[in-house]
């Protein structure tokens, strides 16, 4: 696992010394959401009853010729003092970098709906007052042609979460989309992603999205709701989260 964080480290280092390799494009968004009826666990043990959160959350996304990246982070509930009402103060963020395979053997690597394969390594981290892990995530990632779609993104990746109840490795499938529409004069989006994780050690297999519906209100600020869905929480079974989220989203 040693080798992903030195792979990450040499990339970094990479765009920060060749200017040859400069971003052909960057994208970075805020996003401010708020919802309430999480599925919390208090760290004292015991459940908090229709918990609401604060999340802010920090995201780039960022294109060379040689492949992508996408990092985001999570802050959630920052902005309120710690009780025993709350689940505060935690971090949740990701980063995966995708290398492109037709670039480096000079091929064309298209078949049926794939119009890219890519290498991809991705870090999670989880940080709040009782956790403090990174899970590791290494395998392959197509881009696939859908009609009506901007983009969709398969990756299919081994993982390996180094907490105590997740003894052994297990597979992570995401799937990522982008659709832009129009009603009337308005501008809309419809984006997100889902993950789809296999059991590993104690943890049941999960299921998360996170659909977007956005309004478009300028060229910089959105407007929407978000809706969650989270099937076996942190692995949790029988631990189901179903709850929309609204939000505010400044691009630039």
């Amino acid at each position: 696992m040693k080798l992903l964080h030195l792979g990450f480290l040499s990339g970094a280092a990479m765009l920060a010394v060749h200017p040859a390799i400069a971003a052909q494009y960057s994208t970075t968004k805020v996003e401010a959401l708020y919802g309430w009826d999480y599925q919390d666990e208090a760290d004292a043990g015991f459940t908090i009853d229709n918990p609401r959160h604060s999340i802010l959350t920090f995201a780039n996304a960022s294109g060379w010729s040689w492949g992508d990246s996408f990092f985001f982070a999570d802050f959630t509930n920052y902005d309120q003092s710690s009780d025993e009402e709350q689940d505060f103060g935690s971090t949740h963020a990701e980063w995966i970098v995708r290398g492109n395979l037709g670039e480096l053997f000079n091929s064309d690597l298209f078949f049926g709906p794939v119009k890219g394969v890519y290498a991809a390594a991705q870090l999670d981290f989880d940080r709040n007052s009782s956790t403090r892990k990174t899970t590791h995530l290494a395998g392959l990632s197509f881009d696939l042609d859908v009609p009506g779609l901007d983009f969709f993104k398969l990756h299919t990746l081994y993982r390996n979460d180094e907490s105590d109840a997740a003894e052994g490795s297990s597979e992570q499938y995401t799937l990522v989309w982008s659709r832009t529409f129009e009603l009337g004069s308005a501008t809309f989006s419809f984006e997100g992603f889902l993950d789809y994780i296999t059991e590993e050690g104690d943890l049941a297999d999960q299921l998360l999205t996170q659909p977007q519906l956005v309004w478009h209100a300028t060229d910089n600020i959105g407007l929407g709701i978000e809706y969650q869905y989270w099937h076996n929480k942190f692995g949790l079974e029988g631990t189901d989260e179903s709850l929309p989220q609204a939000m505010v989203r400044w691009t630039f």
